[in-house]
């Protein structure tokens, strides 16, 4: 009961504070302090939150500024395109002779008169009959070559510019099926079916179309599984039947004949691809490819437009937005107005590194107003818009496009970056390129391969190729016919395919030697032979290292430039840093040229404010630690009011207590006079 009276009388501390405020005075103290510490911070709070509402809508206003840019950026692209400029539209009339497929923008424009006079066929072999898919081929490698057989098919011509493939049968895939998916996984463009023949089964080879890509066969067997020398078709055994032989496709262009491998066409006209599907002897397809000026002409007119909306937008951040009657929130924001002001100057500027005269927007007749946007002049006149379209249109691509240029056919500049400055430069090329190679010594013909070992180990760029031998049986009767062969199987080889090398195979008849040179340039390159069978001796080859290539070397400007293979780059730091040159052996100096193109500067331009660590993203970044700091000094405000409340708070207590006790005191003295001696009402 004691507990529970005492609990029942115990008060709140806060409750006892605001009992006492006014409890003496009768001023209603709370709301007084409460008003008191409101007047006291609002200065100070005010000034902060409308920090914090202009820092805030600056970082929502970059936002807008970002997209403004991007969207310029964007239009600006297109007319960095070289395709934008170099369009082009075809004319064909209703034919069943054939179907463009593919038109470039490097095609070039012009009348062609096409006749097919013959489409290209692929040839076609089939082996015997099975009775089952998984009847047994018998193990060991079947090994594949392309080449070309004579009518007669007792001779074949190794073509040396298309690998084959080694076809490894064992116990995981000895059956027709399983020898079907492994050539189809070869993937050298045979193609394996099975077909059915009257309950039985037959193993259809078709190679790819062209004459020059029929196929050769030859098995090696397992001899404890024989059976795979049915498929063998070469000059010694041929198991397999030829259903139809391979033909080139035969086209006449403006009269004149053509060959091609295929009906798929990609190299009669530059930059147009067709397909051929039927031959005519009477039938003739004009083609017309003209230039579509329309795509460039439109690409600049949307950027001008893009351009004067991109204007408008933006001027509603940095200066007075008419709209709102307001002026933007990064009116006194520099990096804003320099960021705009630098595309604007842009606009007016001249594009380095062009010497044609038409080197700037206001030569092509597109004008700057007084209020900054741009305007399209078409009055008639040789210097306004329409006539450089139409008059000087490649000056118009060049002063939009990145440009390069060689005095010298022999040096190609291939590429640049965002490091490469425009202008030209001065090429000096100290040392030529070269390929590795080996060079065997003279021989004789014929070379009888019969009874013969003509192996050899090779190494190429440093890739080992497994133990390569000449067929046996076999009578080579010239140099050429030889190294065609030794190219084919050293190319065909799985190392020297995986290792993407290769060798070129040619025979010298002024010399009477073979020579083996590495498909790559450089220092890397070289042809070696680590060891070679008995008789090798007979071809001129003994096993030795061949002479190592050389990477190129030469100067920019007269700074020594880094040179790998064939390829020449121009010193890090160096103004030239980015250009990229390809050195054909025989050039010694040529002056290049790089301009980055109006529409190439404003990406890079652009791009430097937009990237994740460009001007927008630090001031971006600045903003958000200001706000954070205004976050800060609002919660210090808030603990000061917070101290100064309190301050007050036991200041009016103190107050109270003090008119408490007086109003106590008269009280007290009140009823004192009546108490006395001759005050008393009662006397």
């Amino acid at each position: 009961m004691v507990d529970s009276t005492s609990s029942s009388t115990t008060t709140n501390p806060g409750s006892s504070i605001i009992n006492s405020l006014g409890g003496g005075s009768g001023i209603d103290s709370a709301s007084l302090i409460k008003q008191l510490v409101e007047i006291n911070k609002a200065p100070e709070l005010n000034r902060l939150t409308s920090r914090q509402t202009l820092l805030e809508t600056q970082i929502s206003d970059f936002g807008l500024l970002r997209s403004s840019f991007a969207t310029l950026q964007t239009a600006a692209n297109a007319l960095a395109s070289p395709d934008t400029f170099n369009a082009k539209a075809v004319s064909i009339p209703d034919t069943s002779l054939l179907g463009i497929t593919k038109l470039d923008a490097k095609a070039v424009a012009g009348d062609y008169r096409l006749k097919v006079e013959q489409i290209a066929q692929a040839q076609s072999l089939s082996s015997g009959s099975y009775s089952s898919v998984n009847d047994a081929v018998g193990k060991g490698t079947l090994t594949l070559r392309f080449g070309s057989w004579n009518e007669a098919l007792d001779e074949f011509s190794v073509n040396t510019a298309k690998s084959g493939a080694t076809i490894t049968i064992d116990d995981t895939n000895n059956t027709l099926s399983g020898l079907r998916d492994a050539i189809n996984k070869a993937d050298i463009g045979v193609q394996a079916t099975i077909v059915s023949d009257g309950g039985s089964y037959k193993l259809l080879l078709t190679a790819p179309s062209g004459e020059a890509n029929e196929i050769e066969l030859t098995a090696t067997e397992d001899g404890d599984a024989p059976g795979l020398a049915n498929f063998n078709f070469n000059t010694a055994n041929q198991a397999l039947a030829q259903e139809q032989g391979g033909a080139n496709a035969l086209i006449r262009v403006n009269g004149l004949l053509l060959t091609r491998e295929s009906n798929h066409l990609t190299d009669v006209i530059d930059g147009m691809e067709f397909d051929i599907f039927n031959s005519s002897t009477t039938e003739t397809v004009s083609i017309n490819i003209s230039a579509d000026k329309s795509i460039a002409e439109t690409a600049i007119r949307d950027f001008v437009s893009t351009y004067n909306t991109f204007l408008g937008e933006v001027e509603k951040l940095v200066g007075f937005n008419e709209e709102l009657g307001e002026y933007g929130s990064l009116r006194q924001d520099p990096l804003a107005k320099n960021l705009l002001q630098s595309i604007r100057s842009m606009m007016t500027g001249s594009v380095a590194g062009i010497t044609n005269g038409f080197d700037s927007l206001s030569t092509l007749g597109i004008r700057t107003e007084l209020n900054g946007t741009l305007k399209i002049v078409e009055n008639g006149t040789n210097t306004d818009f329409r006539a450089a379209i139409d008059k000087n249109f490649e000056a118009v691509r060049d002063l939009f496009t990145p440009k390069t240029s060689s005095s010298n056919s022999l040096l190609d500049v291939t590429a640049f970056s965002r490091a490469s400055q425009p202008g030209n430069y001065e090429v000096v090329i100290t040392q030529q390129p070269e390929k590795g190679r080996f060079v065997a010594d003279a021989m004789s013909f014929p070379i009888d391969t019969t009874g013969k070992d003509y192996s050899f180990n090779i190494v190429v760029d440093g890739k080992s190729a497994a133990t390569i031998t000449l067929p046996d049986g076999k009578v080579y009767a010239s140099g050429t016919e030889l190294a065609a062969e030794m190219q084919s199987l050293i190319n065909l080889d799985s190392e020297i395919k995986n290792g993407r090398v290769g060798v070129q195979v040619a025979f010298n008849t002024n010399t009477n030697q073979l020579e083996f040179t590495s498909n790559a340039y450089g220092a890397a390159s070289n042809v070696s032979f680590t060891s070679v069978g008995a008789d090798m001796a007979d071809l001129g080859i003994s096993a030795g290292i061949g002479t190592a290539g050389k990477d190129v070397a030469g100067t920019v400007d007269g700074v020594t430039a880094f040179g790998f293979g064939n390829i020449l780059l121009p010193a890090i730091g160096s103004k030239a840093e980015g250009l990229s040159m390809v050195v054909t052996p025989g050039v010694t100096n040529a002056t290049i040229g790089f301009s980055r193109g109006f529409a190439g500067q404003m990406d890079s331009l652009i791009n430097d404010f937009l990237k994740n660590s460009g001007l927008i993203k630090g001031r971006e970044t600045n903003i958000n630690k200001e706000i954070d700091n205004v976050e800060e000094d609002m919660e210090q405000v808030e603990r000061r009011s917070e101290a100064y409340r309190l301050r007050l708070q036991s200041q009016f207590i103190a107050m109270e207590s003090i008119v408490r006790s007086l109003n106590n005191t008269g009280s007290f003295l009140d009823g004192l006079v009546d108490r006395l001696p001759f005050t008393s009402k009662n006397n």
